[in-house]
């Protein structure tokens, strides 16, 4: 407690002490031998005796050689004397004598006295210019200093452009000798010239005249550009700093730094601006550039822009950072591996690129090694890489390079985008999901499964028409909700119920496919089986209405390859107690990957029904319906199918057939002959490669004789064979291939040696 009171006693001492000396050093005022208003005639002469403590100096209205100055210090004070000789109108004014190295304060520092020259000639000072321009602003009062050299005047202010006098009403406007007539702004805001009048006895006398110019004071805004900016040492800085005025403004723009004016007391480097004006529509704009040669990290910091029209005042500022030399930092931990979920066709995703660097770098991307072309869906960025509405297309590796403009240095990282894509089973785009199969076969169901990562499973399941009897109901359409409804799969192993099936699946990583089918070892009653497969992104999934049909046959005649040319028949064989209405159709323009076997309303488009050259059979519990093209031609190739409609249910069942005509070509030999020279008893095979359609007939020859075969000679597959060669064997063998369409021929000469 007590160090407490003795520390509280030495801080109230030391205040005290401080103000001691403050009281010691400030001196008395210095003091005149006349005080408040002197009042003297024209020619007369005054002396003006100023006393004080400190040096002194005089303050007076305007320089004249009437006017001189002596100093008269003695007995310890300082003193100094003005005198006035032969005294004018011109020399009307206040006279102060003030402190030489004190501020000036009335009272404190300084002492003054106001001297009136009476001249009745000249009742107005003459200002020292021939015209005097008076500013004023709106909503103020103005003083036109028309000051007098004699008091108690009737005074009015008299306008021009237009003529106007203004008499004192003694509270607005009001003339006083020592400074002018005081009026509102708003009554000679329209003037151009002003001066002030009087009448002394007879003689009316006129002040100089004034020119009036209104000026205005509001800043609208003040901006500083740029607001922030980085440099490295020994670059220039330039800011420029904008304000926006009425009209008539003047600005005087100051600039300070966060550590202080821009000097080399404080390290930093002496700078220059540069101001500019320019006059818009309704209002001015003033700028003002500061510029600094040369820059060291001390001008790293904030600067602040002040301009001031004397009633108002504004800051802007802006922000420097200047680096020692410059560089490129791209920030750690860099993501090597970028994912993005493919999710409809408006995904969107952004490699970000994290860096710091001085000057803002150049930069370029490349994908895969290669400069990554310009695309309305990538936006290319020194900080970011943006890819919109991704597509699989889109994964590789890409690498972004930023290059430093002043040094050239480079840094580069890469990353590589993993496009993830939802699984899609590819025979859900292909086919109809409503297969028929015929009862007793062994078909093979298949699932294709695209998409990354690459799913590693496939799930099937069954389900018994017993558990979903609304999908089998004919000419009901099968609809997502009708499948919705039925939930009783059931998982498939290697066997369900009694019915042997295999599964098989094979993951093709170049075409990011798993394949999975499904064998059953017997089609005996209609189900349903459903394949499904998922990856981290989503799901698909596939049903097939797997219906059974019995006693249904599809042929074609002469062969299953026939080529132009050929009559053609089709023949469809069904069992007449379960089907009728045997009908051939036709698609020009169906492909050939449809199911062999499938519901007629699933097939698009429509077929129209073949009437020409068919002829229906009846054999046994069998009808069978031929369709016949004879001298079948290409126009004829397409999709066959044989409509058959169920007696008991109405279902339509369509059993397709493909036909594609082979093209008639000449014969032709693929292969070149060449000579041969073997040796005695060796075996010798002359091949003889015949191609075309129809296929031709081959005819072998030697020394223009035809061959057939014989002890030591074979004819196989258009090939010539000579076992245990004579010398007799040497000669000339041809291969003559011939069709209905053309012949060709080949030849080589056999040389037997030894």
């Amino acid at each position: 407690m007590m160090a407490t009171s003795f520390h509280l006693l030495g801080i109230i001492l030391e205040i005290t002490f401080i103000a001691a000396i403050e009281l010691w050093f400030t001196p008395d005022p210095p003091t005149l031998n006349i005080y408040g208003t002197h009042r003297m005639n024209k020619s007369d002469n005054l002396e003006l005796t100023c006393r004080g403590r400190q040096y002194l100096k005089w303050t007076i209205p305007r320089t004249s050689p009437r006017i001189s100055s002596s100093d008269c210090s003695g007995s310890g004070l300082f003193c100094t004397r003005l005198t006035i000789t032969n005294a004018t109108a011109n020399e009307t004014g206040q006279y102060r004598c003030s402190y030489r190295d004190l501020s000036v304060e009335d009272g404190k520092t300084a002492a003054a006295v106001y001297v009136f020259v009476h001249d009745y000639k000249v009742p107005f000072v003459p200002p020292e210019k021939e015209y005097e321009v008076v500013f004023i602003r709106e909503g103020e009062r103005v003083v036109i200093p028309c000051r007098g050299s004699v008091e108690n005047l009737n005074v009015t202010l008299n306008t021009k452009y237009p003529m106007k006098e203004i008499h004192p009403d003694g509270k607005d406007s009001v003339w006083d000798a020592k400074t002018g007539f005081t009026i509102p702004t708003h009554l000679i805001s329209y003037a151009g010239v002003v001066s002030c009048q009087t009448r002394i006895g007879n003689e009316t006398f006129n002040s100089p005249l004034y020119i009036v110019a209104v000026v205005g004071y509001k800043i609208y805004d003040l901006t500083v550009t740029p607001l922030q900016q980085r440099l490295s040492v020994e670059e220039r800085l330039i800011l420029s700093c904008t304000a926006h005025t009425e009209l008539n403004v003047g600005i005087e723009f100051n600039w300070t730094h966060s550590r202080g004016a821009l000097n080399l007391d404080n390290g930093l480097r002496l700078s220059h601006t540069v101001s500019q004006k320019k006059k818009l529509w309704n209002s001015l704009e003033l700028s003002n550039t500061l510029i600094v040669e040369n820059v060291t990290v001390n001008h790293t910091g904030e600067f602040t822009c002040v301009a001031s029209s004397g009633q108002m005042e504004k800051r802007a500022s802006a922000y420097l950072k200047v680096y020692e030399k410059p560089f490129i930092d791209i920030k750690e931990p860099w993501t090597k591996v970028w994912e993005v979920n493919l999710v409809g066709d408006q995904t969107s995703t952004l490699i970000p690129v994290i860096y710091s660097a001085y000057p803002e770098p150049s930069f370029k991307w490349l994908k895969n090694g290669e400069a990554l072309k310009d695309d309305y869906r990538i936006k290319q960025k020194s900080d970011a890489l943006i890819i919109h509405r991704v597509t699989e297309m889109d994964a590789g590796n890409y690498t972004v390079i930023l290059i430093n403009k002043m040094t050239k240095e480079e840094q580069r990282r890469s990353v590589h985008l993993l496009v993830n894509v939802r699984p899609r089973i590819i025979e859900k785009e292909m086919a109809t999901d409503n297969d028929v199969y015929e009862y007793g076969k062994s078909p093979t169901l298949r699932c294709t499964a695209y998409g990354f990562p690459i799913p590693e499973h496939m799930q099937w399941q069954w389900m018994s028409k017993e558990d979903c009897p609304q999908v089998f109901i004919s000419g009901l359409p099968k609809t997502d909700i009708q499948m919705e409804k039925c939930t009783g799969w059931r998982n498939i192993t290697s066997s369900h119920g009694d019915k042997l099936v295999e599964i098989t699946n094979h993951v093709d990583r170049a075409q990011k496919k798993l394949s999975s089918s499904l064998k059953i070892q017997k089609a005996e009653a209609h189900a349903l089986y459903r394949c499904t497969t998922a990856n981290k992104v989503g799901e698909d999934s596939r049903i097939i209405v797997f219906s059974v049909t019995r006693n249904i046959e599809v042929s074609m005649s002469p062969s299953d390859k026939p080529m132009e040319g050929d009559n053609v028949i089709l023949r469809c064989k069904a069992d007449k107690l379960i089907y009728s209405n045997l009908t051939w159709l036709f698609f020009a323009n169906m492909s050939k990957s449809v199911d062999l076997a499938q519901p007629c309303h699933s097939l698009t488009p429509q077929p129209k029904p073949l009437l020409q050259a068919v002829r229906s059979t009846v054999q046994g519990t069998n009808i069978t319906l031929e369709l016949m093209l004879p001298n079948a031609t290409h126009q004829d190739d397409g999709l066959y199918a044989c409509q058959v409609v169920n007696i008991k249910t109405s279902m339509r069942t369509c059993i397709l057939r493909h036909l594609s005509l082979r093209d008639l070509e000449a014969a032709k030999i693929r292969n070149n002959f060449t000579n041969q020279k073997v040796n005695m008893s060796a075996t010798v095979t002359l091949q003889c490669d015949a191609v075309g359609t129809p296929n031709p007939t081959v005819v072998w020859t030697k020394n223009n004789q035809t061959m057939e075969k014989g002890s030591g000679v074979i004819l196989n597959q258009h090939n010539l064979t000579i076992q245990r060669v004579k010398k007799e064997d040497s000669g000339l063998y041809t291969c003559t291939a011939c069709n209905s369409h053309g012949c060709d021929s080949s030849w080589a000469y056999l040389t037997v040696e030894g």
